[in-house]
């Protein structure tokens, strides 16, 4: 009798605290420290690219230059030049290409408020990108252009300084689709720094 009686108000106490707490507000999910979603992103219009870096096209090897224009980091074009400085055996020496580059995930997790932190993740997940273009190549002992084709590529960046603007780490996997010619893989590594430009403010005004 003198447990019942001790465990009635016990049993008391855990159904206030379990109303209580259904009665509380949802807590929101708070981002960390220094992770607005943003990190600079939306500081210019127009976000430029230069990254220099090595490809390997089925085995072989190139330098390349390639350049990158998106319009609120989210569509935009690229340009991309490389070369093998006569060390190409089967591949072309020279490639030129350009094209259109979309990241298809920084407008959707910004509007839903997925963008939590830390900036590394935030960014390097943004950072997914979509392109497809046109290249010209030039085949051993042939001209520029006689080897030409469409490309389809994805990739993404690293922030070596946990922000949109500044040095970045990008890699790229692409396949080449020859009009003429042997069609192959394209694997790249450079390392570029992002520039915003056209600042909103003077958009604006």
């Amino acid at each position: 009798m003198k447990r019942l009686r001790l465990l009635v108000p016990t049993l008391g106490l855990l159904l206030c605290a379990a109303h209580a707490r259904a009665d509380a507000p949802e807590r929101v999910h708070a981002p960390l420290p220094g992770a607005d979603g943003v990190y600079g992103r939306l500081d210019g219009l127009v976000a430029v690219a230069a990254d220099v870096g090595a490809e390997l096209e089925d085995g072989e090897p190139r330098a390349s230059l390639r350049l990158s224009a998106h319009y609120l980091w989210i569509a935009g074009v690229y340009g991309r030049y490389s070369d093998a400085f006569g060390g190409a055996e089967r591949r072309p020496e020279r490639v030129a290409s350009l094209g259109l580059d979309v990241r298809p995930l920084f407008l959707p997790r910004f509007s839903q408020d997925w963008e939590r932190g830390p900036a590394l993740l935030d960014l390097s997940l943004d950072s997914l990108s979509l392109s497809a273009g046109a290249y010209f190549a030039e085949p051993l002992g042939r001209g520029f252009g006689d080897e030409r084709g469409f490309e389809l590529g994805a990739g993404f960046g690293l922030p070596l300084l946990g922000r949109a603007e500044g040095p970045w780490l990008d890699l790229r996997a692409e396949r080449r689709f020859a009009d003429e010619g042997d069609s192959a893989w394209l694997f790249t590594a450079s390392l570029g720094y992002h520039l915003l430009t056209w600042s909103t403010d003077s958009a604006r005004r």
